[in-house]
């Protein structure tokens, strides 16, 4: 007896419920494919008006050969059926091979069918840490970094206003954002590691990526409320909030998520923020470039506007001294 694909177009795959709607939509199971063994269990999902095709052949070579697949996921499990899930969203052909899963000896003679010569053998070549077994230690601790730096410009901002939107102190915010976000990003990582084991190693990285992230978002901050006055707040929000985290790449890789937030994630600070905490924290920093030129950009136009339109409006004590100077000549 040979084995049985199980093509299972609209009923198999799993979805996680998502916490940002807005990538995460429309998710339809779409040409996923299981091989199982041709057991009876097997037999009972193919009732007449289900959604399933079955193609049978008599060894491994000939399965391999006979379909064409974009994408093989071997052993689903919950991660399997979710990347399964989201690789057959953008069309691919998907499929996912369910392996070290024995079946009853009722169900298949071992004459038949011996599945220790088709277990598949996994080594993980950068394990996840034991407390973040999904790997998105990054992503939340983005959340935290880009949270920390707009709430931190905001408040910053709201000190000894309406001096604040003149250019020196524009330049007084800058420097006390570059000093808040230094601490804040040692503190949130040695608190994530110390508190809740999420980082493994790269300590010295990771406290350079958080002070970058959250300097990024206070600088831009600044600049985008400087430009837009109070309705800044809503943009910052907009931007970093609703079409970053849900473009970050965080709870699914970028290249998996629909087309216009796989094409935005990059160039905002959320997702050069994750990529940069993955790079350094399985890649050995590989590919960093593109990520700190991301966050160097909006931190440049950030500075830039907040000095550029702060020059608008003179200082009051400065003001007062030139009409002084004025009157007395």
């Amino acid at each position: 007896m040979g084995r049985t694909l199980v093509r299972r177009d609209a009923a198999c795959a799993r979805g996680s419920p998502g916490q940002h709607a807005g990538s995460r939509h429309g998710r339809r199971p779409r040409g996923v494919t299981r091989v199982a063994p041709g057991s009876s269990r097997a037999q009972r999902w193919m009732r007449e008006g289900q959604p399933c095709q079955r193609h049978s052949v008599s060894a491994e070579g000939e399965l391999m050969a006979s379909f064409d697949y974009d994408v093989v996921i071997i052993g689903s499990g919950f991660g399997g059926s979710v990347a399964a899930l989201r690789a057959a969203e953008k069309g691919y052909r998907v499929g996912v091979m369910e392996s070290g899963r024995r079946w009853p000896d009722e169900d298949i003679p071992k004459t038949q069918w011996d599945l220790r010569h088709f277990l598949a053998r996994v080594t993980d070549v950068k394990p996840l840490p034991r407390r973040d077994p999904n790997g998105t230690a990054a992503f939340y601790a983005m959340i935290a970094w880009m949270f920390g730096g707009y709430i931190g410009s905001t408040l910053i901002g709201l000190i000894g206003s309406p001096r604040s939107t003149s250019r020196q102190r524009a330049a007084e915010r800058m420097g006390a954002l570059a000093g808040f976000a230094i601490v804040a990003g040692i503190l949130s990582v040695v608190m994530l590691r110390a508190c809740f084991g999420a980082f493994s190693g790269h300590v010295v990285a990771l406290c350079a990526i958080a002070a970058l992230t959250v300097f990024a978002s206070a600088a831009a901050t600044a600049g985008i409320q400087a430009a837009a006055g109070p309705a800044g707040t809503g943009l910052v929000i907009l931007v970093f909030v609703i079409l970053g985290n849900s473009a970050s790449g965080g709870p699914f890789a970028r290249p998996l998520l629909p087309g216009f937030w796989r094409t935005i994630g990059g160039v905002l600070p959320p997702g050069a923020s994750v990529d940069l905490a993955r790079s350094a924290l399985f890649f050995d920093g590989a590919r960093i470039a593109g990520p700190i030129l991301v966050l160097a950009a909006w931190t440049a136009i950030g500075v830039a506007l907040s000095l550029t339109l702060g020059g608008r409006i003179m200082d009051p004590a400065d003001a007062e001294a030139a009409a002084a100077a004025g009157a007395a000549v």
